[in-house]
């Protein structure tokens, strides 16, 4: 199922079947698994949602360079 939710073609997804982040409310006190559990069932599909009405679509880099890698190298 993961596979599909991060397959998603933009040009094909349904506008009005995707859930706004602004409707996502998460307890900042919880420990990280819940927040995350919490993103996820609120959003329904954690790679493609809206926010503000634009379609955002996540993706993730198998490997490379971590955050602070590529800072420190600036």
């Amino acid at each position: 199922m993961t596979e599909a939710m991060k397959d998603i073609d933009l040009r094909k997804v349904d506008k009005a079947a995707l859930r706004d982040r602004s409707t996502v409310h998460i307890d900042p006190e919880a420990p990280t698994e819940e927040r995350i559990r919490a993103w996820i069932e609120q959003l329904g599909n954690p790679y493609v949602y809206l926010d503000g009405g634009v379609v955002v679509k996540l993706s993730f880099a198998d490997r490379g360079e971590t955050i602070e890698e590529r800072i420190n190298s600036l």
